[in-house]
């Protein structure tokens, strides 16, 4: 059989270390491993970030190249890099959709770079015989603005119910923007969702969870569930009477998830067993709210050099993620996977691993509760180390039932 080649496009900012990148990245990988195709990857960057990038994807030993026109920046990206790269990721998001789309009519340097990348791909496609084109996350659409109208098959690979995951953010990071103006935005990019997902031959969510109504019995549609490969260094026990958490309260759910554990559980852990501690990264202790009474037993290293934070995955006693929605993946977990450390996980959180089974779920409207399982479970060497096991042999048969799952997707497309 003839190789097939394959065009894999994202405008994701993969140079950040955060789940969204560490998912495509993953995506990426899986698909450089099938071996009947010719399999090229195209990303849109700033500049700037273009290095931080291709060391990422050198390691993933894949071809890539940047559509990225040379531009000097406008008074919006200047004003972007003054803010706190959460912060920034969301807003250019907004940017991405406010601007590229509804705005496209306009004469503006941010419509000419999107010109620029939709004629560089759609070149591209035709220079190279490409027959399948994957696009990933919906934003990277209003770059590639060709991709509904191409020839070649078509794969859209969504990383969030992109509409209803703006609506739920947008009035906590822009509070003066009326109701109406936000609901409109929103019902436009619903639109815009539902019709890449009815103009793609498939489309492929992270969780099912993710699916639109709409969608739910459609043949096109298939869910990838993210598994990462075993750490060669795993987990394993030690004692150390440590409860993880990793997460930056930049972002809005996790500041959410962070005041959770300390404004509710820390205080019950300490009056249970003052031995046990909640070790919180990814987090800048001067960024915590003044109101919020921080407890002996918590601990705020901030932002850790990998090995350190590789540490605390292998030594941890358990893992404790009090995120309550069901968007996309928690790309935190599918690394807790990969460690085999224990953790404890609302159920939104466990819908994007269906493959894991026995796990026990927190109910962040029970802190006690959840306070006396930690106690109980972190007293328990062999519950943990069962914890582990199942983990670990769960993620194996699951990643067995996946060797040739991207291979079918794209024969099939």
């Amino acid at each position: 059989m003839e190789k097939q080649n394959v065009l894999y496009f994202t405008s994701y900012p993969l140079h950040n270390s955060d789940g969204g990148a560490m998912a495509i990245l993953n995506d990426i990988f899986q698909l450089s491993q099938i071996e009947n195709i010719n399999f090229y990857v195209a990303v849109t960057c700033e500049d700037s970030t273009q290095l931080k990038i291709s060391n990422k994807l050198d390691k993933l030993q894949v071809k890539y190249y940047f559509a990225t026109p040379l531009c000097s920046p406008t008074k919006q990206e200047l004003f972007l890099k003054k803010l706190s790269p959460l912060l920034e990721r969301k807003i250019r998001s907004y940017f991405s959709y406010f601007s590229l789309w509804q705005g496209s009519k306009t004469k503006s340097n941010n419509c000419n770079q999107v010109k620029y990348v939709s004629k560089y791909l759609t070149e591209f496609c035709d220079k190279l015989s490409i027959q399948v084109v994957i696009v990933e996350q919906l934003y990277s659409i209003l770059w590639f603005k060709n991709f509904l109208k191409i020839k070649q098959k078509k794969i859209y690979i969504a990383t969030d119910k992109e509409a209803e995951f703006f609506k739920a953010l947008t009035p906590h990071y822009w509070p003066n923007k009326s109701e109406f103006r936000i609901f409109m935005i929103y019902l436009r990019l619903k639109n815009f969702e539902k019709k890449v997902c009815e103009l793609a031959n498939k489309s492929i969510f992270m969780s099912e969870a993710d699916i639109p109504k709409y969608l739910l019995a459609n043949e096109k549609v298939l869910v990838n569930s993210q598994v990462l490969p075993p750490k060669v260094m795993g987990w394993h026990y030690t004692n150390s009477m440590t409860v993880l958490f990793a997460g930056n309260i930049d972002y809005y759910f996790n500041s959410l998830a962070v005041k959770w554990l300390i404004c509710e559980l820390s205080p019950r852990l300490l009056r249970l067993n003052n031995q046990i501690k909640i070790v919180i990264t990814g987090t800048d202790f001067n960024n915590m709210p003044k109101d919020w009474t921080i407890e002996s037993n918590v601990h705020i290293p901030g932002f850790l050099p990998k090995k350190q934070l590789e540490d605390l995955f292998q030594t941890s006693d358990i893992f404790i993620c009090p995120i309550d929605n069901d968007f996309s993946v928690k790309m935190k977990l599918v690394e807790c996977v990969s460690y085999g450390i224990p953790f404890f996980a609302t159920e939104p959180c466990l819908k994007a691993l269906p493959y894991l089974s026995g796990l026990p779920i927190l109910d962040i409207n029970s802190p006690d509760e959840a306070a006396a399982f930690i106690c109980e479970t972190l007293s328990s060497k062999e519950v943990l180390e069962q914890l582990s096991h199942q983990i670990l042999e769960d993620a194996f048969n699951f990643a067995k039932t996946r060797k040739d799952w991207w291979t079918k997707v794209i024969l099939e497309a």
